[in-house]
C-alpha cells in the first residue's frame, strides 16, 4: 500500500518516524516521507523515498522568534508560537501536500501536520491515522496530556488541554489559507474539532512515562517509542571514547541547539553543579557557551544516544519526547531541565515514576540546584527505578508496535470494501 507519513520538526520529530518508515517499508508498503530540505538528505540516506519541502525548517526557526516567545509561555501561547513558522513554510508546504496527495491510498500524520491532513482529507477522503510521539490531547488526567497543569485526575487538566486545541488549530491557519489558494477548500472549526477528536490516534511512547488512560472518550494505545538504534559497527569519536576510559563515568549534559541566554545559561548552571557534585562532563555544542573549563569536561557536535547513554552517571537534558525515551531506555537517572511545549510534561513525569530528579525548568537555575540535583539522582534507589524502568522500555517493540497499529487502522477500510 502507499502510505505518506506526514512529519515535520526538528531532528528528534524525524528520527522516530524514519523507525517507523523503514519497518512499513520492510513489510512491503510503499512509503514516502515529508520532510524539509534541511533534512531530507538523511532520509534518502535511510533508503525512503522523501517528498521534499523545499525550505530550511530549522533555518527559519532559529532565526525568526518562536523561541524568544515559547520562553516563558504558556503552553497554549507556545504552541500558538509555531504559527510564525507555519507562515513562512505555508506557500511550500502546500505545494508539496497537494503534490503528494493523488499518489498515495493512505495517510499517517504527526501533530504538526495533523491539520492539513484533515483538511485535504475532507476534499479528497485517505484513510488516515494520527501517530503521535507526545500526548497532545486534551484530558482529565495528568499522567496522560501534555497539556495537563494538575497530577493526578483533575477537570482543570481537561479545561487546560481544550483551550490549548484553539492555538494548535490555528497554528494550520496559514497552510490552510495556502491550501485555498490551491482549491482544496476550509472547512468549519466545528468540523476541525470534530476531525482532532475522533480521527484514529495512537501515541508512539513508552507506557513506563505517558499512562494508557481514556482521552476524548476513547482508549489510547501506546506502542512503545520507535527507537532508531545506530547501524551495526557505529563507534562514539575517538576523543570521546580516550575522555571516557580517563575516570568513573560521567554526566551528559545537553539542552539541543537552542542557543537563547536562559539555555546557555542553564547549561553553564548544569556543567558547573555536575562539577560541584563531584561529576566529570561531557556537554553538548549548539547553545553557544564559551568552553572554558578543564580536563573535567569535554564539549562534543553530537554523539548516538543509544550508544553514549548507557555509559553516563548521570543524564541532564531538556525532556524532548525523544531524549527523555532514550535516557529512560538507558537506566541512567536523569535531571531534566525543561523549555517548552512537551518538555516540562516529561520532566514531571519522569521524576513521578521516579527515574529522575524533580524538573528544574530553564529560567530557575543556578549552579546550587543543580549540584542538589545530581546529588538526589546518585542515591541507591534511584538508580535501582531507573535500571528497572530501563528494563522495561527496552523490551518494547515500538517500531513494530507501531506499524501494526498504522496496518490494523488503515487496511480495515479497504478489507471492508
Amino acid at each position: 500500500m502507499p502510505i505518506a507519513i506526514l512529519a515535520g520538526g526538528s531532528r528528534g520529530d524525524y528520527q522516530p518516524v524514519l523507525a517507523v518508515a523503514r519497518e512499513l517499508q520492510a513489510r512491503g508498503h510503499d512509503v514516502g516521507v515529508t520532510a524539509s530540505s534541511d533534512f531530507a538528505p538523511t532520509l534518502r540516506d535511510d533508503g525512503l523515498a522523501v517528498e521534499e519541502i523545499r525550505v530550511d525548517a530549522m533555518r527559519i526557526y532559529r532565526e525568526g522568534t518562536v523561541a524568544e516567545r515559547m520562553a516563558g509561555a504558556s503552553i497554549g501561547r507556545q504552541v500558538g508560537a509555531l504559527r510564525h513558522q507555519a507562515e513562512a513554510m505555508a506557500p511550500e508546504l502546500a505545494r508539496a501536500l497537494v503534490d503528494l496527495w493523488p499518489r498515495y491510498d493512505a495517510i499517517v500524520s504527526t501533530a504538526l501536520t495533523f491539520p492539513w491532513a484533515g483538511q485535504l482529507s475532507a476534499h479528497d477522503p485517505r484513510p488516515q491515522v494520527l501517530m503521535l510521539f507526545v500526548p497532545a490531547l486534551p484530558s482529565v488526567w495528568g499522567d496522560a496530556s501534555m497539556f495537563a497543569t494538575r497530577a493526578g485526575r483533575s477537570p482543570r487538566n481537561l479545561l487546560d488541554g481544550l483551550r490549548a486545541l484553539g492555538p494548535g488549530m490555528a497554528m494550520g491557519s496559514p497552510v490552510a489559507d495556502a491550501l485555498a489558494g490551491h482549491g482544496i477548500p476550509r472547512g468549519s472549526g466545528v468540523r476541525a474539532a470534530r476531525h482532532t477528536l475522533t480521527v484514529p490516534a495512537f501515541i508512539a511512547h513508552s507506557p513506563q512515562l505517558i499512562a494508557p488512560r481514556r482521552v476524548s472518550g476513547r482508549r489510547i494505545v501506546l506502542t512503545g517509542y520507535p527507537f532508531r538504534d545506530s547501524p551495526p559497527g557505529t563507534t562514539l569519536d575517538a576523543d570521546l571514547e580516550r575522555f571516557l576510559a580517563a575516570g568513573p563515568p560521567p554526566v551528559y549534559a545537553g539542552f539541543g541547539s537552542q542557543s537563547l541566554r536562559q539555555t546557555q545559561e542553564a547549561l553553564r548552571h548544569t556543567i558547573e553543579g555536575a562539577l560541584a557534585a563531584g561529576h566529570r562532563v561531557v556537554a553538548l555544542r549548539g547553545t553557544g557557551l564559551e568552553e572554558r573549563y578543564d580536563e573535567r569536561v569535554t564539549f562534543v557536535d553530537g554523539a548516538p544516544h543509544d550508544l553514549l547513554f548507557p555509559r553516563m552517571s548521570a543524564i541532564a537534558h531538556h525532556g524532548g519526547a525523544g531524549t527523555t525515551a532514550e535516557a529512560t531506555r538507558s537506566g541512567v537517572p536523569q535531571v531534566v531541565v525543561p523549555f517548552a511545549l512537551d518538555q516540562p510534561f516529561f520532566a514531571r513525569r519522569a521524576h513521578e515514576i521516579g527515574v529522575a530528579a524533580a524538573p528544574v525548568p530553564v529560567g530557575r537555575t543556578s549552579v546550587d540546584t543543580l549540584r542538589g540535583a545530581f546529588r538526589a539522582v546518585g542515591d541507591s534507589g534511584t538508580r535501582r527505578q531507573a535500571a528497572l524502568i530501563g528494563a522495561r522500555v527496552r523490551a518494547e517493540r515500538g517500531p513494530q508496535a507501531a506499524a501494526d497499529r498504522i496496518e490494523a487502522t488503515l487496511l480495515r477500510p479497504r478489507r471492508a470494501q
